[in-house]
């Protein structure tokens, strides 16, 4: 699969998720879920630009000036 096609796959299936989360189907966690398997399955890297990672999640967030020795590897999923 080309690599733009990946990208629109999980593009369309997230917005569909995202729907379900708006109506209360899904969950915060599964959210989070079906978009780290949604990257896999589309042969993403789990520290992609396209994803859809909410930065209101702790493990997800980022601050580099904290600690300036770490790589931006470690905070990936």
């Amino acid at each position: 699969m080309i690599k733009n096609e990946a990208i629109l796959h999980y593009k369309t299936a997230m917005s569909v998720f995202k729907h379900w989360h708006k109506n209360g189907i899904v969950n915060d966690a599964d959210l989070l879920a079906l978009s780290t398997r949604l990257g896999e399955k589309y042969g993403l890297s789990s520290c992609s630009i396209y994803l859809e990672n909410d930065l209101k999640y702790t493990k997800n967030r980022v601050n580099i000036g904290s600690k300036p020795k770490e790589k931006l590897e470690d905070y990936c999923l």
